[in-house]
């Protein structure tokens, strides 16, 4: 039945029990907050039709009022790449959610100063992959593929150049046509670098063309593979890393999101202290290097332990040893890694240039005055999401690749890294702000830089580049008319519906989905299919905190539904043979 028109501005404002504290990120990543929940960014820019196209324009003929039909229709309705994507994403046993939500296009979790990008939609999942490498690899810029192409298809594809054979269980497959012919190559390259720009999806660089022609460049003078998705949800770091290292999904490497439940039934980090035992199968990297009997030099250079699954297990595998693990964490001189399974150099604690670091960076519009885009550069935050740290972190790669002897013999090295700052950007002032056109310009720089220098040192037509992103992200949401959901106001709601506070209710929540108290549900009877079933009825109008008023364009959508599916994990096998009987045959 259609809700009757609920104007916002003078409906009564619903009594909240407490305010929870806002940990929106939810597993996605560590973000900033505004303590102004509706404050708008006065530096954005007007979004360019190919943005409004990437993440699908809500005009009023498709805001949906009507909720699906219960849980099951729900999931059921739900495009087969969706669900597809949602059930990669899901481990066998209990690490993820207990109850999975999918927001309703373009609502997205997160705050309108915070946004989130954990999800199936197409906006978030269109990511670039360059392969780069004269002698080896196809010099043909845009490669479109016959079929459908995922991150999972990195590591198969480098596994062919370097000639490793990865298990039937790696469901990834080599992208045909990247790779020149074997009889053709140069022999093996000496080192093969991928990169990654966290947070760098296509609707991020197509908002922002003209800050990155070196990129452009290595894709017309390479092999750029068009078409690409993230493949799996939630699309968030740690999941994602993993299955560029993997060529799995988390369905079968286990590394489900930044936060999952452990082996003790609680909420943790996926690679705790650095350690990597949730990470279920071997990368191409922890395969090659035992297949060249530990004679290559294989590294990786990223913020968090989170990244660790691009690399591998180190010396946590039988026969492994110590790679190179360098975790930024904050600022110069506070590297760390876990010294069980990896090996940090202790010179890179001292690698200089910082401050003149600090210093490009603040001449950058003109002045001196220790400030960027408004923040100044004495703050810890403002040096790890600016160019400061994009520029330092080169340096530090540089100082290693040198002093460690990478790309100096026959035997190919590997080195994987993540440069941080395109994602912390679009978290802490949004993929419109100018600040991201200026963090992809020196992203695009470094990427330069370390590329004149592996000529350099390495040789010309000695190595190999890939280069991508892990997923795109969410614009300002009075941009394009999306409604940040609230996650503090909707677990309050839930628990308070079932008469229970949030303690009792929620062991934890993520983007995802929630992570229930199943003894407590069961003790008060109330089952996870009637949170679902709550949840599928959530509207606009009730994510509002008392005493906030929405902006002006949202007064007239309270009836709103926000979600397009929620139902419970344990039912994604039901859910998906539904899926598929409606799936079109091809």
């Amino acid at each position: 039945m259609e809700r009757p028109f609920i104007d916002l501005r003078t409906r009564k404002p619903k009594r909240i029990a407490g305010l929870l504290v806002f940990a929106l990120i939810l597993g996605a990543c560590s973000l900033g907050s505004d303590d102004d929940p509706i404050a708008g960014n006065e530096n954005l820019v007007p979004p360019p039709p190919k943005l409004r196209g990437g993440i699908e324009e809500f005009p009023p003929e498709k805001r949906i009022t009507t909720p699906a039909d219960g849980w099951f229709d729900s999931g059921c309705d739900l495009p087969f790449e969706y669900i597809q994507r949602v059930r990669r994403g899901r481990y066998a046993d209990t690490r993820g959610p207990d109850l999975l939500v999918v927001p309703q296009v373009p609502h997205f979790f997160g705050a309108f100063s915070t946004t989130s990008h954990s999800g199936p939609w197409k906006y978030v999942q269109r990511v670039p992959l360059v392969f780069y490498g004269p002698g080896f690899i196809r010099e043909q810029g845009d490669l479109e593929a016959d079929r459908d192409l995922t991150l999972a298809d990195i590591a198969p594809t480098l596994a062919e150049l370097l000639g490793v054979e990865l298990p039937k269980s790696h469901v990834g497959r080599p992208i045909d046509g990247v790779l020149l012919p074997e009889e053709e190559r140069a022999g093996a390259p000496k080192m093969v670098l991928e990169l990654v720009w966290d947070g760098g999806g296509w609707n991020v660089l197509e908002t922002w063309p003209e800050a990155w022609p070196y990129l452009r460049e290595l894709m017309e003078g390479g092999t750029s593979v068009r078409g690409v998705t993230v493949g799996s949800s939630p699309s968030v770091t740690a999941a994602v890393h993993a299955t560029m290292g993997t060529g799995t999904f988390p369905k079968q490497h286990g590394i489900v999101n930044i936060p999952m439940r452990g082996d003790s039934g609680e909420v943790g980090q996926s690679f705790p202290q650095g350690t990597p035992k949730y990470l279920e199968v071997p990368t191409v990297a922890d395969l090659y290097d035992q297949h060249v009997g530990n004679e290559a030099k294989v590294g990786m250079m990223a913020y968090r332990f989170f990244h660790l699954g691009m690399i591998g297990h180190g010396a946590y595998l039988e026969g492994g040893d110590k790679d190179y693990a360098v975790i930024a964490n904050t600022l110069p001189g506070r590297l760390e890694t876990n010294s069980d399974y990896f090996q940090l150099p202790d010179y890179l604690q001292d690698v200089g240039g910082f401050r003149r670091d600090i210093k490009q960076t603040d001449a950058e519009d003109g002045k001196i005055d220790n400030v960027w885009r408004g923040e100044s550069l004495d703050k810890k935050q403002t040096r790890r999401h600016s160019p400061v740290w994009v520029q330092y972190q080169t340096r530090i790669l540089k100082k290693l690749f040198r002093e460690e002897g990478f790309g100096q013999d026959e035997v190919t090295d590997l080195f994987f890294t993540n440069y941080k700052q395109i994602d912390d950007v679009g978290h802490v002032w949004n993929m419109l702000d100018p600040a991201m056109e200026s963090v992809i310009e020196s992203s695009d720089d470094a990427l330069r830089d370390l590329t004149t220098f592996l000529d350099k040192k390495v040789g010309e037509n000695e190595w190999v580049l890939i280069l991508t992103a892990d997923h795109g992200q969410a614009p300002d949401p009075q941009a394009v008319g999306s409604w940040p959901i609230q996650m503090s106001e909707l677990t309050t709601d839930v628990a308070q519906h079932f008469g229970m506070t949030y303690d009792e209710m929620f062991q934890d929540q993520q983007a995802a989905g929630f992570f229930l108290r199943r003894d407590v549900l069961e003790a008060k009877g109330v089952t996870m299919e009637e949170i679902s079933d709550f949840v599928i009825n959530y509207r606009l109008e009730d994510n509002i905190k008392k005493g906030q008023t929405p902006p002006d364009q949202y007064l007239d959508r309270g009836n709103e539904t926000l979600f397009a599916a929620a139902f419970p994990a344990e039912k994604l096998p039901k859910i998906w043979s539904c899926v598929l009987e409606k799936k079109p045959s091809s």
